[in-house]
């Protein structure tokens, strides 16, 4: 089965003045914060209970993967509210960041498979979706695409902070659905250390 391993790099997206003297910034895509939590609880909510269970979740699994960060008051269901607050904090900063992606299959490294980071649909249009090719090493350098990245800063590959549902294809190897078609890969990048 294939392994994915994320490598988030710590590398500042600089802040350059441009003609005008004033600088220029990598924005955060537009994203509702309060909005964005109602739509995911109406999307995975199928017990309408207004919470998230572990069970839930697992249509979610870049939150699934964070459960114990989202779920501030510990009752094992991540609520609206808690969603809400955590969206805040992730998307009040700059607006990407780079992100290397491996993929091992048997233990080794899987030349040539597509690695696609798929927003959450909660977070609506402005989050848009990270891809890769892996190269020899089964590495890959992540990216949006190019006209969602500053002009000044386009020469590095970047991708928006958010929550993502990750899809592993290859054009000649078999990969399992819950690898991609059915994925239960999720991932959330993540501002500071991450884990």
């Amino acid at each position: 089965m294939p392994l994915l391993q994320f490598k988030p790099c710590v590398v500042a997206l600089v802040v350059f003045a441009g003609c005008s003297g004033r600088p220029e910034r990598f924005k955060a895509p537009a994203v509702d914060h309060d909005e964005a939590a109602a739509q995911a609880i109406e999307l995975y909510d199928t017990n309408g209970d207004g919470g998230l269970s572990t069970d839930e979740l697992k249509q979610c699994p870049a939150i699934l993967a964070k459960l114990t960060t989202y779920d501030r008051n510990g009752n094992g269901s991540v609520e609206e509210d808690e969603i809400a607050a955590h969206l805040k904090q992730l998307l009040n900063g700059t607006g990407g960041t780079q992100l290397s992606a491996l993929v091992t299959l048997k233990g080794k490294p899987l030349s040539g498979a597509n690695v696609i980071m798929e927003p959450e649909p909660y977070l609506g249009a402005d989050v848009q979706a990270a891809k890769g090719v892996t190269d020899g090493s089964g590495s890959t350098q992540l990216a949006i695409p190019p006209e969602f990245v500053p002009e000044h800063v386009r020469r590095i590959s970047a991708v928006h902070y958010g929550t993502f549902k990750v899809r592993i294809t290859h054009p000649s190897v078999a990969i399992p659905g819950k690898y991609n078609t059915e994925t239960e890969l999720g991932y959330e990048t993540e501002i500071g250390k991450p884990t």
